[in-house]
């Protein structure tokens, strides 16, 4: 009877089970993006009643896929999609269906809980999302003007952008990297209502098949469109002209932007003083690279003229210029991509400049006087084809580039040693670069090849009365970076060999004329050669918030050097040694700490191996130095990260310490009324500190932001002049400050202010001398019914020019705008309304002390209409 009894009850549990499992409801699906059809990780899964209650809930993996588990079937509920930066989408449940698959939709969404806490700013994860319209104003036009607003972005003079103190390794629009580093053209030229969001990925690995087994340290950026703005073609336009003396000032940009392809077409010109060569700047991040990756012919000249510290270059350039971009992306299938960048830059400047230098000795003081009125003109053509395929199993990247530049320089020169100065550097460039990755389970196999073909050309004239002095420099020089790497994943492991070889063969001559020939010898015919072979094994560990990289390059370098002139050569071979070690750990996802230290034994400075005399202008010549000894390098460094993305602050700071102990030291030689600088076989040692910190910070709404950087650095360096060792020591002290106000929904403000002193003390001498440049900039946007605005623009700068004196100046502008529709805006605007006509400031270089003084635009008039299509 017990037995019956427990079969009965066994049969009874069984039945039950058998029951509830048969009523239990799975649903599984798949998210994707609608338009580049990728999964969509992250994507919040709800389950609702019809009073929009959450019974049941999950998030899609990096796949795309879910899977929610129900007890059974109930009429009327709900499945809901959500995610930042989508449409949300909303399914009622039916009984015999199962599978859900949605292909999701952009659209910039706004947030009630994420105005509350933090305007503008989401955060998901790794990914920080930016809502562009939360930090615009009317009077913004480009994606840079509102990227300068966000806290924790900023946008450096050269255009390169970091993120908390970082620059980024990538920059993408709508998930593709079409402009190749070159991003200052579409932070420049795309305009920002265009723009629905900005998210920032932080240590952002680019290569998908390396995404769990090499992290990175740099975060990237990637625009997201707002919906009106893709698949048709959209852009502005704007054409401006001035008086005192003509000006005109216009632009054409137009994109376009499908799943299947990406457009990006710019052309600008303008003589209002605008930089638009800047624009094409190439920025790359290559992350712990002790070989050099690619190379370049030096630019033996010093013919550039002067530009100016602290205030904008826009106020002293007088100039003609000409940008033609077209960027062209072709989607090839889902993870195959084809791009095309072709850049054109013609650009002729006007420039004047006086100045005193001051050279530092043991037992004198030499001074001279210069004025300099300078006509250079600048030609740039690039060109490149990059075919590119990123998966989770392969990658491959081949970049074929194309790159010409011609610049052509007029130099008058007044003063202490007057003369006349032309200068012609023309230059060509080929190269192909090559990146290839396969990835099997838990192996990952490298092969990268970058080769270079270069040709530079430098010829200097010089006109002093009656005597004439001609530089004449061929260069040519063929590159070569080839290796091939195998990495192994054995959790939280990542073991992995590189090995490889750099190549170098390079070629130069030259000719010196009308100097006399007891300063040195005046021709070289030489070439030098080397294949360094090379290893490099690699540790990497990642687990619990602590990460860390540990690095041993190792190389033979067989080197060979050959003097024509002399009919001398040289040969020799090297073992180099640089191991490195980087270590983050995070204490929270808001805070984290890093460290990293190197023992670097430095290649030589090949392009130092000449023995004739080089005339780099009017009065420097330079002297190079065969000998093959390798300086090293300690450098430690440790960095500190802080974030609180919700309430828009970010803070990051560093501290450097480095020691050089170095095989020759540079001299500089006074000789009549030459200066002949070199280096001379000398051991000697240089010790430097670097501090350096960075604040962000939202202030009650997203329109009010507040910035701090701070920097200070302090060198002790050695030099020889005449013959003689000068010890010394250098300093320089830099704060910057920003806020930004929005006072009023009429009124928005801006305060920056920037403050720099430089100090030099010369060893057993009573030389200590000290100079400071302080800046204020006060900007003010007067908006009416959001049709008209009116802003004005008061600056001002105190420098030092000397001991005992220094200068002020005032500058003012004044804009004003009248919008005549969404699409169409009318502007007149006033540059230097107090039509000042110099600009003065003094700067230290090691044992020199220079006061500087630029003419700047006088008082000028533009009016212009802008378009927005």
């Amino acid at each position: 009877m017990g037995l019956l009894f427990r079969y009965c009850c066994i049969t009874i549990i069984l039945f039950v089970s058998m029951c509830a499992q048969a009523q239990e409801l799975v649903l599984t699906g798949n998210v994707i993006d609608k338009n580049t059809q990728s999964p969509l990780p992250n994507v919040l899964v709800t389950i609702r009643t019809p009073e929009n209650k959450i019974v049941e809930f999950t998030q899609t993996l990096p796949d795309g896929s879910y899977q929610v588990n129900l007890s059974g079937f109930v009429e009327n509920y709900n499945i809901n999609f959500s995610m930042m930066g989508y449409a949300p989408q909303v399914f009622t449940l039916t009984k015999d269906q199962q599978n859900y698959n949605v292909a999701m939709v952009e659209k910039a969404t706004e947030i009630k809980e994420v105005v509350i806490k933090a305007p503008g700013i989401h955060e998901r994860g790794d990914t920080i999302t930016y809502i562009v319209s939360s930090f615009a104003e009317v009077e913004d036009k480009s994606l840079a003007d509102v990227l300068k607003k966000m806290p924790g972005i900023e946008i450096e003079e050269s255009g390169q952008i970091k993120y908390n103190g970082v620059a980024i390794n990538k920059f993408y629009i709508e998930g593709k990297d079409l402009l190749g580093g070159r991003y200052g053209l579409a932070t420049n030229n795309v305009h920002q209502q265009d723009v629905g969001s900005v998210e920032v990925m932080e240590n952002h690995q680019p290569i998908k098949a390396l995404e769990d087994i090499s992290f990175s340290q740099n975060p990237a950026i990637n625009i997201r469109l707002k919906e009106d703005a893709k698949a048709r073609w959209v852009g502005t336009a704007n054409i401006g002209n001035g008086v005192s003396p003509f000006l005109w000032n216009a632009k054409v940009v137009g994109m376009r932007f499908t799943s299947k392809m990406q457009t990006l077409n710019t052309y600008k010109t303008n003589n209002i003083g605008y930089d638009v060569v800047q624009e094409t700047n190439s920025f790359s991040v290559d992350e712990r690279s002790y070989f050099p990756k690619k190379y370049r012919l030096e630019n033996y000249l010093d013919e550039q003229p002067d530009c100016p510290s602290d205030i904008d270059d826009n106020r002293v350039r007088f100039n003609k210029s000409h940008l033609i971009s077209t960027n062209n992306l072709w989607s090839l299938g889902k993870d195959w991509d084809l791009t095309s960048q072709v850049s054109y830059t013609n650009n002729r400047q006007n420039s004047t400049a006086y100045s005193s230098t001051k050279y530092f000795l043991t037992d004198s003081t030499i001074i001279t006087e210069e004025g300099e009125s300078t006509v250079s003109k600048q030609k740039h053509l690039s060109a490149d084809v990059v075919l590119n395929a990123n998966t989770s199993t392969y990658y491959l990247k081949n970049k074929l580039n194309a790159d010409f530049s011609w610049s052509d320089i007029d130099m008058l020169i007044s003063g202490t040693y007057p003369n006349n100065q032309y200068a012609s550097i023309p230059n060509r460039m080929f190269s192909n670069d090559l990146e290839l990755l396969k990835r099997s389970g838990n192996r990952a196999y490298t092969l990268n090849s970058f080769n270079s073909w270069q040709v530079k050309h430098q010829n200097l004239d010089i006109l002093k009365d009656d005597e004439n002095e001609q530089q004449e420099i061929n260069l040519s020089a063929f590159y070569t970076n080839t290796n091939t790497s195998l990495a192994f994943y054995l959790k939280p492991f990542t073991l992995s060999m590189k090995m490889g070889v750099l190549g170098l063969i390079r070629f130069m001559d030259s000719k010196l004329t009308g100097i006399p020939d007891t300063l040195g010898q005046m021709e070289n015919d030489l070439s030098v050669n080397y294949f360094t072979f090379f290893v490099s094994p690699q540790l990497e560990f990642k687990k619990d918030g602590f990460e860390a990289k540990f690095d041993v390059p190792l190389s033979f370098s067989p080197y060979r050097y050959r003097d024509n002139i002399l009919d001398a050569k040289d040969s020799v071979s090297k073992f180099l040694l640089a191991p490195r070690l980087y270590m983050r750990y995070y204490f929270t996802s808001r805070l984290s700490a890093s460290v990293s230290a190197s023992l670097a034994q430095q290649a030589f400075e090949e392009q130092q191996f000449y023995n004739g005399l080089l005339l780099q202008n009017y009065r420097n010549l330079s002297r190079g130095l065969v000998r093959f000894e390798t300086d090293t390098r300690k450098i430690l460094m440790l960095n500190t990260y802080y974030k609180v993305p919700l309430k828009a602050f970010f803070v990051n700071a560093s501290v450097t310490r480095s020691w050089n102990d170095a095989q020759q030291i540079s001299e500089r030689s006074f000789v009549g009324e030459f200066i002949i600088n070199g280096l001379i076989p000398q051991n000697y040692a240089t010790k430097m500190w670097i501090l350096n910190g960075q604040l962000s910070k939202g202030l009650n709404n997203s329109h009010n932001v507040l910035s701090v950087n701070c920097l200070y650095m302090t060198l002790q360096g050695v030099s020889f002049q005449n013959q003689v060792e000068t010890s010394y020591v250098s300093s320089r002290l830099g704060i910057s400050s920003k806020i930004k106000l929005k006072l009023f929904s009429w009124l928005n403000t801006s305060y920056e202010l920037n403050y720099g002193r430089n100090d030099l003390s010369v060893s057993n001498t009573d030389i200590h001398s000290s100079s400071a440049m302080l800046s204020q900039v006060l900007s003010g946007n007067f908006i009416y019914k959001e049709k008209w605005y009116f802003q004005l623009r008061a600056e001002h700068y105190n420098n030092t020019i000397s001991s005992t004196a220094s200068k002020q100046l005032f500058l003012a502008d004044a804009e004003f705008t009248y919008n005549l529709s969404s699409r169409w805006e009318l502007n007149l605007s006033a540059k230097n309304i107090l039509n000042q006509k110099d600009y003065s400031y003094s700067i230290y270089d090691e044992l020199t002390r220079v006061n500087k003084e630029y003419v700047i635009r006088s008082r000028t008039f533009l009016a212009s209409v802008f378009f927005r299509f």
